[in-house]
């Protein structure tokens, strides 16, 4: 009979972590019983769906602080009967809230917590949130668990040196390469197929919000296109700042195409083109030229290996954490204070929206991307051989690792 598992999460809403914990329960329910779990289920958020049994908490989060407190601890009680009711062995929670109420449930199951996202450089926390968590919340929770997986090493060092956790390791992300790359090769609409094959098309793909900071990308092109008129941008994804971008294309001057607008022809003489959000994003990526990732903090970002398993060079960020770890694997940067670009054999580390040299340094070296197709070939190939590190058989061994060492 085989060991039954519980994932825990907070929501099944759009985000990576969420992407995270269905791959999670699909590949661990190949060597164990996996069931999942989630405070509130809502099925218009339910967009990864694993085929496994899904419980909810059917507790919201109540209001005020005396309401949020009464609700938190319901959900540690609901918890708690579901694992001893089902004769779970092990919970694996997914996000802050999912890993504080799995701790303190006080179930019998063994406890492994996963953290997706940087705890000192998240700016959507109040400095005050993050005071709390980082000196008493995440110390006496953590460190209460069986086991801490981060999904990269710079939270990894984080936790340890800055919220004293003793029991951290880092596991990243795996990739299923192999389905990637035959999804990338996949043909473009015909009006798309034409606008890669006849302009130089800069890209980049991710939620449309503050931390991706895709709106420092518009001067920047504007800049591009003084020297090379064939250059263009495309956006994919969608989010809350959508309209706050298309206003800031326009005032720097660009065009753009919208898949949102359905009285608006596609034409190729547009700046810039929004997508919304695809299915196959692979496709895109393949046909660019250079993919490019002004992000202001990460946990492991998955758009930045998606397209180097796609096959586009990439221009990223040196923000916190992942995109060292994955350009320049045998350097570490805990200030992230990069104000030159850097070029490594996989990929260029760039220097962070807040530096004053990021315009200048991102587009020199676009420039000198886009002039020279051996390098970006080379970048390419490398990358490309990078990325089976984080392989799905790689990844899935060193999780069926540790959750054995704990059975």
């Amino acid at each position: 009979m085989r060991e039954k598992i519980l994932l825990l999460i907070t929501n099944l809403g759009q985000g990576g972590a969420q992407r995270v914990f269905h791959d999670h329960s699909v590949f661990l329910n190949e060597s164990y019983h996996v069931d999942e779990a989630v405070f509130n289920l809502d099925e218009s958020d339910n967009l990864f769906q694993s085929g496994n049994k899904l419980f909810s908490l059917d507790v919201n989060a109540g209001k005020g602080f005396v309401g949020k407190a009464l609700n938190f601890f319901r959900r540690c009680l609901r918890l708690k009967k579901i694992i001893e009711g089902e004769e779970y062995s092990v919970c694996i929670s997914h996000m802050d809230g999912a890993n504080w109420v799995n701790v303190l449930s006080l179930s019998k199951a063994k406890k492994i917590l996963v953290v997706h996202g940087t705890i000192l450089h998240d700016h959507n926390q109040s400095k005050w949130m993050q005071f709390i968590r980082k000196n008493l919340i995440i110390p006496f929770v953590y460190n209460k668990a069986n086991v801490t997986v981060t999904v990269s090493e710079g939270i990894k060092y984080e936790l340890q040196q800055f919220c004293k956790v003793k029991n951290a390791v880092a596991i990243p992300n795996y990739f299923d390469v192999e389905k990637i790359r035959s999804l990338a090769k996949k043909p473009l609409e015909p009006h798309w197929e034409n606008l890669f094959s006849t302009h130089e098309i800069l890209i980049t793909s991710g939620r449309f919000n503050e931390q991706k900071k895709q709106r420092f990308l518009f001067p920047l092109l504007k800049r591009l296109k003084e020297i090379n008129p064939r250059v263009r941008l495309v956006l994919l994804g969608d989010g809350k700042l959508r309209g706050n971008l298309m206003q800031i294309a326009k005032e720097n001057g660009l065009s753009y195409y919208s898949v949102w607008d359905d009285m608006q022809p596609f034409s190729e003489d547009y700046d810039v083109y929004f997508t919304g959000y695809t299915t196959n994003p692979f496709q895109y990526l393949r046909r660019s030229k250079l993919f490019l990732f002004p992000s202001g903090w990460e946990g492991f970002p998955m758009a930045l290996c998606e397209a180097m398993i796609s096959g586009v060079p990439v221009l990223t960020a040196d923000c916190p954490t992942g995109p060292r770890q994955i350009l320049a694997p045998h350097s570490f940067d805990p200030t992230y204070s990069l104000k030159k670009a850097e070029q490594t054999d996989y990929g260029w580390l760039m220097p962070m929206t807040d530096k004053a040299s990021f315009e200048d340094e991102w587009h020199n070296a676009i420039v000198k991307m886009l002039h020279h197709e051996k390098l970006s070939e080379n970048i390419r190939e490398n990358a490309a051989a990078r990325m089976m590190m984080y392989s799905k058989e790689k990844v899935v061994g060193q999780w069926k690792e540790l959750i054995d060492s704990l059975l």
